[in-house]
């Protein structure tokens, strides 16, 4: 039984999608750096978050609401954005960032009004 357990856990905090509690500050931590984005608005407010991968691989997708004015603040602040030509489709705007001098992926960043959506790896 403890086996059991013990093999639930190990798949909770590797392989499942889920973000832990104890795992939330880790995960935002990870995915601003790997895009090499500032600390999120003080205002943000994270609507879901979500982690896939491996032990070998990790994806960490966060969205957050915060008004637009803040927004730009914290894109403006960002190294990851700049020199970065966003692709518009209908009211979004998507980023692509893939810094150079890093080990990580990078990935995108979509903002919709006062919605933003990061989603950035690491292999």
């Amino acid at each position: 039984m403890f086996f059991l357990f013990g093999m639930f856990c190990v798949y909770i905090n590797y392989f499942s999608s889920f973000v832990m509690p104890w795992q939330k500050e880790d995960a935002i931590k990870c995915a601003l750096s790997w895009g090499q984005l500032e600390k999120l608005p003080q205002n943000a407010e994270i609507i879901d978050m979500e982690k896939r991968g491996s032990i070998f691989t990790r994806q960490f997708i966060i969205e957050f609401e915060s008004s637009e004015s803040e927004i730009k603040k914290w894109m403006l602040r960002s190294k990851g954005f700049k020199n970065v030509i966003p692709k518009t489709l209908k009211n979004t705007k998507t980023y692509e960032i893939h810094p150079k001098e890093l080990e990580s992926y990078g990935g995108k960043v979509e903002i919709t009004g006062n919605k933003v959506l990061i989603n950035m790896s690491w292999s």
